[in-house]
């Protein structure tokens, strides 16, 4: 008859643990109450700090009993017991001090070290039921690093372009997007509802309001039906103050379940298509300029360009790399070189189309490190240089329509590891390609010469 007694005092913590932090700090304050004369308030403080102390004794002994009956471990409770054991004799040592005197400096220096000791045990105590970070994960994400919380959201699910078929349904996508949206509050720690969904055994456990999976049929499976209940019925899931689901990941929860909500097996088998999961397939996006360290030139640094009748600008906001065009300036030769000195190393990309510069340019343009595009339409380019620009590392796209260059100049390009794409419209080399056939280049070359097939249709005569 008496088994349950213990379990049952373990239980009262959460409630007893309130008397102790709400009498002593109301004690504290005492301490620190102006007085006039004679202190009217040290019966209250002594009372204060007495019944706090008892009232400290009888939390931790119905924390100990807890842990005992309720599985803690002790790692994870040590630090709390332990505060609370000093706050307890903490509390009977202020009282102490004023039993037979007055309120000191000493007592009130005191009274704040237990103040500060009544705080953190407290902020651990909130850990254990609410899991760490409960007071922090609300704050937007730059006060969380203020105050030294580790800003780490749950990301969903993250699968790759060429293995995502193979990934596990329920641990590499249902699971990631339960800790994504559900894990905040019903975790091993905080088990809001008595529902723990951080692992498939404590979901089928289910709740206080019982199953919350039934294998095959998502309608009657609360997890998935209270996601589509309105934002404003209090049963729906998250609630509408929390991070909520997308479609994508609802739709998949919803296919999991119908499929036996099984541990094991992977996306192909459960016939999971990738428009169900091309959003959470990781892009491997390779930035089209070079990404340097360099910081971003103010605008004043680009008015001497200006000033001489250049375009220049960012190649992309916040980057150190420049944009740098002609075409407000026709009149550009080679000898205006010197106007681009300033920033050779900045500029990723070049326009020189329409100007009067001619080969010999050539070899100022070798000295452009970050060069990715350049544009030579219509200039006095013939070719005869053109082997240098395959030294520039950074080179992927080269524009020289309407120039005098032919296709074994073109040839010369080939020891390129960087160049992409080569246009070449209304030069000799788009007129040899008419007659000489398609070359091998390591490029990609645009230069005209298409020919489509001949349709039947064409000799109807109508």
């Amino acid at each position: 008859m008496t088994e349950f007694l213990l379990p049952f005092l373990g239980r009262m913590h959460p409630v007893l643990v309130h008397l102790p932090i709400g009498i002593l700090l109301f004690g504290i304050l005492l301490c620190f109450f102006p007085q006039n004369g004679k202190n009217a308030l040290l019966p209250s403080i002594r009372l204060a700090f007495l019944i706090g102390g008892i009232a400290a004794l009888a939390a931790g002994g119905t924390g100990f009993l807890q842990y005992q009956w309720e599985g803690f471990a002790w790692e994870d409770v040590q630090l709390h017991l332990v505060g609370g054991v000093i706050t307890a004799v903490g509390s009977f040592g202020v009282y102490a001090l004023v039993k037979n005197a007055e309120v000191t400096t000493k007592t009130r220096v005191l009274a704040l070290v237990l103040g500060l000791i009544l705080g953190i045990t407290g902020h651990w105590g909130g850990n254990l039921t609410h899991g760490e970070g409960y007071f922090t994960e609300v704050l937007p994400a730059d006060l969380q690093s203020l105050f030294g919380a580790a800003v780490q959201p749950e990301m969903g699910p993250q699968l790759t372009e060429e293995t995502w078929e193979n990934a596990q349904l329920y641990a590499e996508v249902i699971q990631p997007i339960l800790n994504k949206n559900c894990k905040s509050c019903h975790n091993p720690r905080n088990r809001k509802g008595e529902l723990d969904l951080s692992s498939l055994a404590a979901l089928r456990k289910g709740g206080e309001e019982g199953l919350v999976l039934t294998a095959g049929d998502a309608a009657h499976s609360s997890l998935f039906a209270r996601l589509l209940l309105p934002k404003e019925d209090e049963k729906h899931m998250p609630p509408a103050e929390k991070n909520q689901p997308s479609k994508e990941e609802i739709a998949l929860i919803e296919s999991w379940i119908k499929g036996g909500a099984k541990e094991s097996g992977t996306l192909a088998a459960a016939g999971i298509s990738k428009n169900q999961i091309e959003r959470f397939i990781l892009k491997n996006e390779i930035p089209f300029y070079p990404t340097f360290a360099l910081a971003p030139l103010a605008a004043d640094s680009l008015a001497g360009l200006k000033e001489a009748g250049l375009f220049a600008e960012a190649v992309e906001s916040g980057s150190g790399l420049l944009k740098v065009s002609c075409i407000n300036l026709p009149s550009f030769q080679d000898s205006d070189w010197k106007l681009l000195e300033s920033v050779k190393s900045r500029i990723a990309y070049l326009d020189l189309s329409g100007t009067q510069v001619t080969d010999a340019v050539v070899e100022q343009l070798t000295a452009l490190p970050n060069l990715t595009v350049l544009k030579l339409n219509s200039t006095g380019i013939a070719g005869n240089s053109l082997k240098k620009l395959a030294t520039l590392n950074n080179l992927k796209l080269l524009y020289l329509n309407k120039t005098g260059v032919n296709l074994s100049q073109l040839q010369a390009l080939s020891s390129s590891k960087s160049l992409e794409k080569v246009f070449a419209f209304d030069t000799p080399a788009s007129l040899e390609l008419a007659t000489s056939g398609k070359p091998n280049f390591p490029f990609i070359l645009e230069a005209g010469s298409y020919s489509l097939p001949k349709l039947a249709t064409d000799s109807i005569v109508y």
